[in-house]
């Protein structure tokens, strides 16, 4: 059983060059070709989205997981590809809102759809996007440009959707305000659109937070051959994820670890933080260790995100 990681190293990377200018060696979310940025993500019944959830929010969520890719490089989105494998739950009723609230995103965020394919399985349903915008001048953020002194940021709130997932689950119980507003968040992802261009202006590393924030922080750091240093008080909560966690310490490993939140984590200069909705929550360090200064580890082990798990 191999991780995601270790996938993409063994099988896929070999396919390209370290050097590519293209792919960029695979080490980002994106790939560069002629002037167009490019990524693509997908999301699959049973892991992302629910038989039973609307084909309106599924929609949404396509969209702005693909949308959060782009943001946080620092590009605003253009133009997608749509491929749509339809599983046992589709019939032309499910089609239709399903296009509609689509068509609705493709709008707000003002995405061009300029192809794709559509195909039947026998089983489960499974969506992606291939989206892609213009180069901006100043080009794009990585996640390998973060250099020791640079304070680490992160936009919004942190661990709602991965809380939102256990409420749904039935593993976990908040008040009627909490669960309507943890639940939206991991069926509706609010990509941080209006911070385009303060990503591609003040940061220096950045990436969306979809595999959980450790993890991510981790990809950061390893992709730029620093450390970190952050503390866990001054990692932004939510009324409601600060009420799970003062009822029970345990819920700080899900707001560390939980992913789909579809927020900006990146690295900067002082002073990024007076901006909307941005938070500093530590410091970019010499070496490879990740250190959580304020909190005490020794009967609680940290994991790494959530990964995809290859059988």
């Amino acid at each position: 059983m191999k991780s995601e990681f270790e996938i993409v190293k063994k099988y896929i990377k070999p396919l390209v060059d370290d050097n590519d200018k293209y792919s960029i060696g695979l080490s980002d979310d994106v790939g560069i070709v002629d002037n167009l940025i490019f990524s693509t993500d997908t999301i699959v019944e049973g892991i992302h989205f629910f038989s039973n959830n609307k084909p309106e929010d599924i929609a949404k969520k396509l969209v702005r997981v693909n949308v959060s890719d782009l943001i946080a490089k620092g590009v605003r989105p253009g133009f997608c590809l749509l491929n749509f494998s339809a599983g046992s739950i589709i019939n032309e009723r499910w089609i239709k809102n399903f296009m509609y609230s689509l068509n609705e995103d493709f709008k707000k965020y003002k995405i061009n759809l300029v192809g794709g394919d559509t195909v039947q399985t026998k089983g489960k349903t499974v969506l992606s996007l291939c989206i892609f915008g213009k180069n901006p001048k100043s080009n794009i953020k990585l996640r390998s440009s973060a250099v020791p002194g640079d304070n680490i940021y992160v936009s919004g709130t942190i661990g709602d959707s991965a809380l939102g997932l256990m409420v749904l689950n039935n593993k976990l119980q908040v008040n009627k305000n909490f669960k309507e507003f943890l639940i939206d968040r991991y069926l509706i992802p609010k990509p941080r659109i209006e911070l385009v261009n303060i990503i591609n202006k003040k940061a220096n590393a950045s990436i969306d937070i979809s595999d959980g924030l450790i993890q991510d922080l981790q990809n950061l750091c390893l992709s730029s051959g620093v450390g970190a240093k952050i503390n866990f008080t001054d990692i932004p909560l939510s009324a409601a994820a600060r009420s799970v966690v003062n009822k029970n310490s345990k819920m700080i490993e899900v707001i560390l670890n939980g992913g789909d939140d579809y927020e900006i984590l990146f690295t900067g200069p002082k002073g990024i933080e007076a901006k909307n909705n941005i938070r500093m929550i530590g410091k970019i360090t010499k070496g490879s260790k990740i250190s959580i200064l304020d909190l005490k580890l020794k009967n609680r082990t940290i994991k790494n995100g959530f990964n995809h798990i290859f059988k």
